[in-house]
């Protein structure tokens, strides 16, 4: 893998694009969390970055298998969109295009990365100072609760903010564990600093009491602290076990303190669950989990009139088209992104998706096998990842606003090693 992978011209750009390409990734890193327009400001910075580079290293992209995928995938769904906007007029399949090619625009952030560490640590750390701006802007100071994030939070539903908060969690246990392994300048200030998010986002964490995030972030920090021990000398293994028992007992602290909520919003909605557990569905109640299993008998329903292909990148419309479950036509996705895949793209589109996956995951590993790519920053991608997939079980995290720009953003770090510069990697 390391072998065939692409040789660029050049062992760096400089210059001018060099410059955009970086202000891009911090733009978009920021606006990742801090707003949609700010995201998708730097999307458009990518992409210039991307067409200044294009006639340099057009081939190289194009002899790359994900840049190839990527492409077919576009037009695919392009093809799609163009038949299901003539049979469901007027629903918005072109606008949906975007969220559903999704990975195909991870070339654009690995291209302004290009595996410089350097880089790719101002981006995470430009992602993180846009998750905590966005907390600061939910501050109250009326005399009630710091953050009341029981329905709406960081700028939009509580069901993708607690992806950022879980992600932005991990990230900083990561930056903790590198800092107490190698000796920074200015190291006790990043701690410090550090510190003070991680205080911050458990206090989000518990605010936002949703029932998968309590679940998947404990189990994501578990799996770095395990992963970090593994691959550590003695001494990283020593500063991960601590602070492995120091998170446990921030965690356990976090929830005691606002125990009777968590344990509201953990046993709530029993009725639903004894009736999915007994096999009956059609004594399910109306309620948050209630919801969830009307919808996907629903989407369960349509897709398996077009299995392959799905309905269409736009599914949004067919929430109200059941007449009996009219309560159904006030929400705008399914609540699960694996069942929105199945529906919007059939199985030919799952494959894609899953092919896009191996192949990012190949690269990575591959590159920190040998000794490009930071394990540190592997196991975060990967755990973050975990996360990510766990939470899209019971939302429809990928088709979110910002949702999808997680796929692009994360994974693209992470390719981007694959295109590092060949003189960089001292390889014979």
């Amino acid at each position: 893998m390391v072998a065939d992978a692409p040789r660029l011209r050049r062992p760096q750009v400089t210059g001018i694009v060099d410059g955009i390409a970086l202000a891009a990734l911090v733009v978009f890193a920021f606006g990742y969390v801090g707003g949609r327009a700010i995201a998708n400001v730097g999307l458009g910075l990518l992409l210039l970055v991307f067409l200044l580079r294009l006639p340099r290293d057009g081939r190289m992209f194009l002899n790359d298998p994900l840049g190839r995928l990527g492409l077919v995938w576009m037009g695919y769904v392009l093809a799609l969109a163009a038949w299901a906007n003539g049979r469901f007029p007027g629903t918005e399949q072109f606008e949906a295009l975007p969220e559903v090619w999704s990975f195909a625009f991870i070339p654009l952030v690995a291209l302004a990365s290009r595996g410089d560490s350097r880089r790719v640590l101002i981006t995470l750390l430009a992602a993180l100072c846009g998750l905590m701006f966005r907390m600061a802007r939910d501050l109250n100071f009326d005399g009630g609760p710091w953050l009341r994030y029981e329905a709406f939070a960081l700028g939009g539903g509580r069901n993708l903010a607690v992806l950022f908060i879980d992600v932005g969690l991990l990230g900083c246990v990561a930056l903790l564990v590198a800092l107490a392994c190698h000796q920074l300048s200015h190291r006790r200030a990043a701690f410090a600093a550090l510190v003070a998010c991680v205080v911050a986002l458990l206090y989000a964490w518990v605010a936002a009491r949703s029932r998968t995030s309590i679940v998947a972030l404990p189990l994501g920090l578990l799996a770095l602290m395990v992963l970090q021990a593994r691959r550590g000398d003695q001494r990283r293994r020593r500063y991960a076990g601590m602070l492995g028992v120091a998170l446990s007992l921030a965690l356990a602290a976090a929830v005691l303190a606002r125990l009777p909520d968590v344990l509201a919003e953990m046993t709530k909605d029993v009725a639903t669950w004894q009736a999915i557990f007994s096999g009956r569905l059609d004594s399910v109640q109306v309620d948050a989990t209630g919801y969830r299993v009307h919808m996907w008998q629903l989407a369960y329903a349509r897709w398996i009139e077009h299995p392959l292909t799905g309905i269409g990148p736009s599914v949004a419309h067919l929430l109200g088209s059941d007449p009996q479950r009219p309560f159904l036509a006030g929400f705008n996705q399914f609540h699960n992104s694996y069942v929105e895949i199945l529906l919007r793209t059939g199985l030919i589109g799952a494959g894609f998706y899953l092919a896009a996956a191996w192949l990012v995951g190949r690269a990575a590993v591959a590159m920190a096998r040998a000794g490009h790519m930071p394990w540190l920053l592997l196991d975060f991608l990967l755990v973050s990842l975990g996360v990510y997939l766990l939470l899209s079980g019971a939302n429809s995290i990928l088709f979110f606003q910002q949702g999808w720009h997680f796929i692009v953003l994360f994974g693209g770090l992470a390719y981007g090693y694959r295109w590092l510069p060949i003189q960089a990697r001292n390889l014979p």
